[in-house]
């Protein structure tokens, strides 16, 4: 790792933009002097929508900055006629981009929040981009960038659209967790790239071996590098710091772009107490506020004097100097502070923030060049002074806190340095700046050996003995409450745990939070369960994550979401990342039943879709389908029975889905045997609810050649011809209920001919029967009413027909259900092992109910046909001890079947015919 300073870290922007804004007030123009800095401008960060942030960033040291800078007139200024046209053009190009942004805006529901959603695409291609286990950071690093890219959207459209826009509430609290996730996978990818290459390295080294081999000439800036190699909590706190401090520099880029910039060809120090000075040196008069002024220009003279004072615009101008420059420390741009030191003509300032900094001479080490040319030395080698007169300075409540916090920073004096820190973030980065100063101090006086001797720096400073966790406990404890609801933001949490390094702990905890509420809408957030989801995944490459269960539940939970958001072709890749079969399986089946419920109609192409992803993943398809109509099927415990089999019930809209639900057992041929099953479940349920039209319209879906393609199927698999038990079994279920089904239409066809599709004669043809008034009709008549009877007679004739046709179907139909071969209707040929599953005790309602409904369907059909005799036939077989009809029967259908008998064998008796 690259040694950054213990003190001040963090790399200086550079600068893109040159500004030259209009000053506020008239300043009188100095001559130049030979030693000061030509005037050098900064770019202008925006500051536009520091109010439009949540809490934590809405009050930070960056709140008030705009940034003291004063710069010289640069360039040739152009004509008034060329500015105008150059306004002109720039004017319309930005109206029609901000009438475009506009347009957007109200098309959309919430703005800019339905693009974010495509980080859930994003994501997974990443993931699956970077499969291999050495491109993990790659992966957490293209997390960022993604992340990053949707925040750079955001803020562009929260920027130019008008303030107070009803319609960006939303998308400004987005931008704002987008930055918090973006900034946690940068803090990932930062620390545990460190911790991960150095897990073969002590990192509990003994001082003493620290410094092995090190002799007397080596610098304090070589000594802090070493430290730094081999100390891992130092090096890891200044990652941490690191990091704040980029984050800084993020929200201090985004959120100042209205400086207040400076004209002048020279730039001098409090320059109005100067001009007061020289004007009543000459006798100019000066006004009432120009009175009790500093008499010298010293550095020091404001503080040296306090009834002496500086000009009022000059202290203004002080302050915003001093805030700005903490702001850019604040960002780790020591020299862009520095150089804005110079720029407002304080070079004393940019001198003092070279106090702090390590001393290294090269010079000192062997050399072997010929020429032996010395290079200049490079930090302070009285560091130890500057320290101490830097810590009184902290404590010298005549200063304005915003130069104690500055000396504070620099020194490592955290109560004086934490009044300027109002937010979480600021704490930890202030506290963190302590410990790493505190521990450098501290080893640079054990194990250099100084050549005088070292400043003793006060009791007070020795006793801030900070750790990671002590630091952390600290802000919990604070008494400042914003400080507290900060620390306990979702994504701070998730940060805490990741700088103490508490994988376990952090697995817990966001486990916890899916228990919490049940909105995830304000509980966990879809993005907020898309990071948890991928730093679970992160942690488990890597090898931290020993919970499996936690991994799982905070995966299935995202997985769940991407249904509820319409994501569902995504789920599929997360399911596969649960390490138990059972797991996959069931998760899957969930997210199916839940696509399957959300939609009105399922297309086959979607259901074939969505087990094509599952296929493609490696996850068991055929288990997945099966749970699937398991579930979208089940009818409760307990199936309500209808005894009385002439009833039916209608089809419902729920008995409709459940139906449907057996099409995802279609999408493939080898689960056909799993179909079968499961469509004998949901029938002989609707079978015992006498709802005949659901039986059907669940039969109609099953193909008719799936016992053949069973049949060919295991004889390929196996070479047998004989189905195993349970497919066996199966098919003889299902041709139960097709003899049943046919039966009954069959029966139903022969009603409806019978009864309601019989010849009517005419009343012509009944009168001339009966010997009406016949003689009285003329000829023409006579002849009419013959051929209306021939063609009664012929209609007959065809009627019968078809009923003799019908009757015998009919009765074939039913002989089907009650000579069921081999063991009798809806009755297993082969014994399983537990024989009082409730499908055995469905089948046995069924025989009690459907057999005799059958037999009485049958003994109908023959009495209204006159076949008396075939009915004492029906007598013998419900008799007969080979298939025991009689034991199915109840009571009361033996006491009506035996009425519709005896009536047969009576009309037997009365027509004089041997029964």
């Amino acid at each position: 790792m690259e040694f950054q300073s213990p003190i001040i870290s963090g790399s200086d922007l550079s600068v893109t933009e040159r500004l030259n804004l209009p000053s506020r007030r008239m300043k009188l123009s100095l001559e130049k002097s030979s030693n000061m800095m030509g005037a050098v401008s900064l770019a202008s960060p925006n500051r536009h929508t520091m109010s439009l942030m949540s809490d934590d960033l809405s009050h930070t040291i960056f709140e008030g900055d705009p940034t003291f800078t004063r710069i010289g007139l640069a360039g040739q200024r152009k004509t008034l006629d060329e500015t105008r046209v150059d306004l002109t053009v720039n004017n319309l190009s930005r109206k029609k981009h901000k009438e475009e942004l506009m347009s957007i805006l109200l098309e959309e529901e919430v703005p800019g929040v339905e693009n974010a959603l495509e980080l859930f695409e994003s994501f997974l291609q990443t993931f699956q981009s970077y499969g291999a286990e050495h491109q993990v950071f790659n992966q957490c690093a293209e997390y960022e960038s993604k992340c990053g890219e949707q925040v750079t959207a955001l803020h562009k459209l929260i920027q130019m659209a008008p303030q107070g826009h009803s319609k960006l509430a939303q998308a400004q609290e987005l931008e704002q967790e987008l930055r918090f996730e973006r900034d946690t996978w940068r803090l990932v990818a930062s620390l545990y790239q460190d911790r991960l290459n150095s897990e073969f390295q002590d990192s509990e080294m003994e001082s003493e071996e620290i410094w092995s081999g090190l002799d007397d000439a080596t610098s304090e800036d070589d000594l802090v590098r070493q430290l730094y190699d081999k100390n891992a909590i130092i090096r890891q706190a200044q990652l941490v710091v690191d990091w704040l401090e980029q984050r800084a520099a993020d929200v201090y880029h985004d959120s100042h772009y209205s400086q207040a910039e400076f004209y002048g060809d020279a730039v001098t120090g409090w320059e109005n107490t100067l001009h007061s000075l020289i004007s009543k040196k000459r006798g100019i008069s000066t006004d009432n506020a120009e009175q009790n002024l500093v008499t010298q220009m010293d550095p020091d003279a404001p503080n040296r004097d306090q009834s002496r004072r500086l000009h009022p615009l000059d202290k203004e101008d002080e302050m915003r100097l001093l805030r700005s420059v903490f702001a850019r420390l604040r960002c780790g741009q020591l020299d862009e502070a520095q150089q804005l030191c110079f720029r407002a003509g304080q070079p004393f300032r940019a001198a003092i923030l070279e106090g702090w900094k390590l001393f290294h001479d090269p010079n000192m080490k062997s050399r072997t060049d010929v020429a032996n040319t010395k290079e200049s030395p490079s930090g302070n080698p009285y560091r130890d002074i500057w320290k101490t007169m830097s810590w009184k300075e902290c404590e010298n409540v005549q200063l304005s806190v915003e130069e104690r916090s500055i000396l504070a920073l620099l020194c490592g004096h955290l109560k004086a340095l934490l009044p300027a820190c109002p937010s979480w973030e600021d704490q930890l980065w202030a506290h963190l700046r302590a410990m790493i100063d505190h521990c450098v101090e501290k080893e640079l006086r054990r194990c250099v050996n100084y050549k005088r001797q070292l400043q003793v720096l006060p009791d007070e400073y020795w006793n801030q003995q900070l750790t990671v966790e002590s630091i952390f406990s600290t802000l919990a404890a604070s008494r400042d409450k914003t400080l507290v609801a900060q620390g306990r933001d979702q994504y701070r949490i998730i940060q805490r745990y990741l700088i103490m390094d508490d994988v376990d702990g952090l697995l817990e905890e966001m486990s916890s939070w899916l228990s919490k509420g049940d909105s995830w809408s304000v509980h966990l957030r879809p993005h907020m369960l898309r990071l948890m989801a991928h730093l679970a995944l992160f942690f488990r490459r890597i090898g931290r994550g020993s919970s499996e269960d936690l991994i799982g539940s905070i995966l299935e939970a995202y997985v769940l979401q991407l249904v509820n958001l319409g994501r569902t072709d995504l789920a599929a890749v997360y399911v596969a990342q649960l390490p138990l079969p059972e797991d996959q399986i069931r998760l899957y089946a969930q997210c199916l039943v839940m696509v399957e419920e959300q939609q009105e109609l399922c297309e086959d192409t979607e259901r074939q879709r969505l087990l094509y992803l599952a296929h493609q993943v490696g996850l068991d398809v055929n288990a997945i389908a099966k749970q699937v109509v398991i579930t979208l099927c089940n009818q409760g415990g307990n199936i309500q029975h209808i005894s009385d089999a002439s009833l039916q019930v209608a089809t419902s809209a729920e008995d409709e889905r459940r139906i449907r639900s057996l099409s995802w057992l279609l999408m493939d041929p080898s689960m056909r045997s799993q179909l079968l099953i499961q469509a004998n479940t949901l029938m002989r349920g609707y079978l015992l609810r006498r709802q005949i039209e659901a039986v059907k319209l669940t039969f109609k879906l099953i193909p008719p050649d799936t016992l053949k393609i069973l049949s060919e199927i295991w004889e390929s698999r196996t070479g047998l011809t004989d189905l195993p038990t349970e497919v066996a079994a199966a098919t003889r279920e299902y041709l139960s209920i097709q003899a049943y089904i046919d039966a009954l239409d069959a029966f139903q066809e022969w009603f409806t001919r019978f009864h309601h599709s019989k010849p009517k004669k005419t009343e012509a043809s009944v009168q001339q029967q009966r010997g009406g008034a016949s003689a009285q009709l003329s000829f023409t008549e006579n002849l009419l009413k013959e051929q209306h009877l021939k063609q009664h007679q012929v209609e007959m004739l065809r009627w019968q027909a078809a009923v003799d046709s019908l009757t015998e179907t009919a009765i074939d139909k039913l002989y089907n259900v009650l000579l069921f071969p081999d063991g009798g209707w809806m009755a297993d040929s082969v014994q399983f092992v537990d024989e009082n599953t409730p499908r055995q005790q469905q089948q046995q309602l069924l025989r009690q109910s459907c057999i005799p409904h059958a037999a009485l369907l049958l003994c109908n059909v023959l009495t209204s046909t006159h076949r008396h005799s075939q009915c004492l036939e029906l007598a013998n077989v419900v008799a007969s001890e080979q298939q025991s009809l009689y034991k199915v029967c109840s009571a009361e259908q033996l006491g009506q079947l035996t009425k519709h008998l005896r009536q047969a064998y009576v009309k037997l008796l009365d027509l004089g015919e041997s029964p």
